[in-house]
């Protein structure tokens, strides 16, 4: 009978025979010190940039907790380097001893990309993930399986129903869909049925290349589609001027979709040439949808007739909101007030809307019905509730709760080898590696688990991750947690030295990194104030400092004096006006120039009024972290006022 290791851990054992190593050792419980950490970093590094190791690991470093990454970052590195039968042999070994680590996950994809190069088709369907999204390795996944296969029917059905969905594709994919058309599944029908669903997508590319090889008849409809996307204005207006012209209404709402956000004028314009006749009355007021959202976006005088023509069956949510802030904009409190009151009532019963409902009752001079609505929202957190108390003339102080360390919980959770691993890739800056270890950690505990988590994460430093779990508890008052102050003297001198309240700063801070230094954006903004590299270098030019590159702007002695000195210059390019310049910081000072009306216009109205909801929701969140800040550093209620202030163009 077979008999059962005595040591478990043991069976993690395996030869990596490539690296010159016997076994993967069993990781200890004992904790890592400083000097094991350091090896191992050095150690990671030097794997990373292609150096083989010059001597044997120390005892410490291969009994360490994160070893195993450091083995499969090194099979990454030979993978790139030279890869082999042997290597082959420890990646596969590897894979199917680590399965969950992060690490596994990058080199198990980069291996699948040198099997298919190597064309290995037998072991990449050996080692490929059923469930995998890239394109790149589905792709290649088919290209074994047609490699392979002895049933090429059943394998062109499901290829075709994959190319039929399928995004516009990687080089990887021309071969498969080349053999598809051998197969004689590259009809007419099933082309055009893939160009119309890449029209639909807005992909006027792909669907040009399609539509090349249809016959012309079948092409001529779509080639107008596919015109009224590239150029909606010159399509529409050539559309317009033909009486006997037809196209698809699909392909008109594309146009005007793309048209009204850019020219709402124009767009207004050539749906009068075209008329109401060449379309029924549910698609003439889908396009009549659209200009007038198009009309408030542009804060146009002309979108309250728009919304005023526009059908009960076409008001959906988002022109519930639109109408609603083209009124305000327009000093229409009357219809600002008829359109919140028929808003759906779960629409209604948002704090946005209440906030709105009492504010235009306050401007049709109605204060005793609005005084309720601003009592009752004073009395919650959020930013409407920060603007209720502003209305009263009344200082604000958010409503907090604690919830305290439970030292049994957590120690049961630091007993968790996740747990402990991803502190340890935490440790050592490898936050890609760290947050994937901590969102499979934490996915499965239950609430009071989750929060001791948060606690956790929070003594050590990773406030990204402790907001990150309060937030998906819907917990948003316990702001011990999600407003720590980790940068207070650093922020604090840098402020005042470019002459600005700390808490703005840190109000900015809060809401672009969560205080992660190494923060990086996929618009490539940097560190704990997210500087974009341009942006970053003219300032430190202008400021008489070093030219900074990427690294530099991970660190914060670099990034916050760098970013609080951008932060004053937009402050005083918009004449010493907040609220513009916090907008500026998010969707650039020239977005925003287009925005700023003539005449002083009140700051919550203008506020409601940006057009980008993600810029919207930045000045928003901004202010309301700037409040909660100051409130926990003084333990006093706060005035909004002080920030609340008309906006208008600079003078």
């Amino acid at each position: 009978m077979r008999r059962a290791h005595p040591n478990p851990m043991m069976k993690r054992t395996l030869p990596i025979l490539a690296l010159g190593l016997t076994v993967l050792l069993p990781r200890t419980a004992e904790p890592a010190t400083p000097e094991v950490r350091a090896q191992f970093r050095a150690a990671l590094e030097a794997a990373e940039q292609g150096a083989v190791p010059a001597a044997p690991d120390s005892a410490g470093l291969r009994a360490y907790l994160l070893y195993p990454d450091l083995q499969g970052a090194r099979l990454l590195a030979q993978l790139q380097r030279a890869p082999t039968p042997a290597l082959d042999r420890g990646i596969a070994a590897f894979v199917a001893a680590e399965p969950s680590l992060p690490v596994t996950g990058e080199l198990r994809r980069a291996w699948l990309l040198s099997l298919a190069e190597r064309r290995l088709w037998t072991d990449y369907l050996r080692h490929y993930a059923v469930d995998s999204a890239e394109p790149a390795l589905v792709c290649h996944y088919y290209q074994a399986r047609i490699e392979t296969t002895t049933q090429p029917q059943l394998l062109a059905d499901q290829l075709l129903d994959f190319w039929q969905t399928a995004p516009q594709m990687p080089q990887a994919c021309v071969p498969p869909f080349d053999w598809l058309k051998t197969q004689g599944r590259w009809t007419p029908d099933a082309v055009e049925r893939r160009a119309r669903k890449a029209l639909a997508d807005g992909n006027p590319g792909l669907a040009a290349w399609l539509i090349r090889t249809l016959p012309e008849a079948r092409a001529r409809p779509l080639q107008q589609w596919e015109q009224l996307l590239r150029d909606p204005s010159a399509a529409l207006a050539r559309l317009a001027a033909d009486a006997n012209a037809r196209v698809e209404f699909a392909a008109v709402e594309a146009a005007f979709s793309r048209l009204a956000p850019r020219s709402p004028m124009r767009a207004a314009e050539l749906l009068g040439q075209l008329g109401r006749e060449r379309f029924d009355e549910g698609q003439y007021a889908e396009l009549q949808r659209w200009v007038a959202l198009g009309l408030s976006w542009d804060r146009r005088p002309e979108a309250i007739a728009w919304f005023e023509a526009l059908p009960r069956s076409h008001v959906d949510e988002r022109v519930h909101e639109w109408r609603v802030r083209a009124a305000l904009w327009q000093q229409r409190f009357d219809l600002a007030s008829m359109w919140l009151h028929a808003m759906p009532p779960t629409m209604a019963a948002e704090q946005r809307w209440t906030y709105w409902r009492a504010r235009s009752l306050e401007l049709l001079g109605r204060d005793r019905q609005a005084r309720p609505l601003y009592e009752q929202l004073s009395r919650e957190n959020g930013y409407y509730c920060l603007l209720a108390a502003w209305r009263l003339g009344q200082r604000y102080a958010p409503s907090s709760r604690a919830f305290p360390d439970d030292l049994i919980v957590q120690s049961e959770l630091l007993e968790r080898d996740g747990v402990r691993r991803a502190h340890e890739l935490f440790l050592a800056e490898r936050d890609r590696w760290a947050n994937e270890q901590w969102r499979r950690v934490v996915a499965d505990l239950d609430a009071t688990r989750k929060l001791q988590a948060a606690r956790l994460a929070s003594h050590w430093g990773w406030h990204i991750q402790a907001v990150t779990l309060l937030a998906g508890l819907d917990i948003h008052d316990m702001f011990e947690l999600s407003y720590p102050d980790p940068y207070a003297g650093t922020i604090r001198e840098q402020a005042r030295a470019v002459g600005l309240a700390p808490e703005i700063v840190y109000g900015v801070m809060r809401q672009e990194s969560l205080f992660n230094p190494r923060a990086t954006s996929p618009a490539n903004a940097y560190g704990l104030l997210q500087l974009l590299l341009p942006t970053a270098r003219e300032v430190a030019r202008r400021r008489g400092d070093a030219r900074p590159d990427r690294d530099d702007l991970m660190q914060p002695q670099v990034n916050i004096p760098l970013g609080a000195t951008f932060l004053r210059e937009l402050h005083a390019r918009f004449d010493g006006q907040w609220l513009p310049a916090l907008a500026g910081y998010n969707a650039g000072p020239n977005a925003v120039k287009r925005w700023l009306p003539k005449e002083a216009l009140a700051p919550d109205i203008w506020i409601e009024n940006i057009p980008y909801n993600q810029t919207r929701g930045y000045v928003q969140k901004v202010l309301w972290h700037v409040t909660v800040h100051r409130w926990r550093r003084s333990g006093e209620p706060q005035a909004p006022s002080d920030l609340l202030h008309p906006v208008r163009e600079p003078s």
